[in-house]
């Protein structure tokens, strides 16, 4: 079983090597299987694809956040809107992380616009779950009004991932800024919540 977990880790240091050198996009499988020293065949035994590889890196690469804000957020004395809280700025500081590792590391533009796209994927599939919950527990507590969780979840992580990351629409930091102020009013308008709750959105 270990030598399995250490060959799968082969296969994402292989990738994450290539990315950066700025050679995912162009890169095949095989590339893959020679730069992690092992047999092609091994890589579709933990991998469908070459864009499930990259996705596991840009996973890795947050799973010690994502893991944090799992862990903090399962204080059951804590209440929704403090758990709430949590999970976004982990959205802020995780998109804030991509683009430090992005300026290092020269990616090049069509490389750049996949690895975006798959950590807006990422971030969607591991927090909008906990984002679900969290509604769940606001609904119990009388401070959320919201018959979608699951739903209404998986819209807010994606809208934010996308305008907190700023690659794939870019804007000004006074454009997000206005968006998450309208982002916020509307999520409190529509979820019944009380008007100022979100305004750590904006700050």
């Amino acid at each position: 079983m270990q030598k399995d977990s250490g060959k799968r880790k082969k296969i994402l240091d292989a990738m994450q090597s290539l990315m950066a050198e700025g050679l995912a996009q162009s890169a095949s499988v095989s590339d893959i299987a020679r730069h992690a020293g092992i047999g092609k065949g091994s890589i579709y035994y933990y991998f469908k694809s070459k864009e499930e590889i990259l996705e596991a890196v840009i996973e890795r690469s947050y799973s010690s956040a994502i893991e944090e804000c799992k862990e903090l957020i399962s204080d059951n004395g804590m209440d929704a809107f403090r758990k709430m809280e949590i999970v976004f700025r982990a959205c802020r500081e995780s998109s804030s992380a991509l683009s430090r590792q992005e300026s290092r590391d020269f990616l090049e533009a069509q490389q750049s616009a996949l690895i975006h796209q798959k950590f807006v994927r990422v971030l969607v599939k591991n927090i909008g779950p906990l984002l679900a919950d969290i509604i769940r527990q606001g609904n119990e507590e009388g401070t959320v009004r919201c018959q979608e969780p699951d739903e209404i979840a998986e819209l807010v992580v994606l809208v934010l991932a996308v305008k907190m990351d700023n690659h794939i629409i870019p804007s000004t930091p006074e454009g997000v800024r206005g968006f998450l102020v309208s982002f916020s009013n509307l999520l409190e308008s529509g979820m019944g919540i009380e008007r100022g709750r979100l305004d750590y959105l904006t700050r």
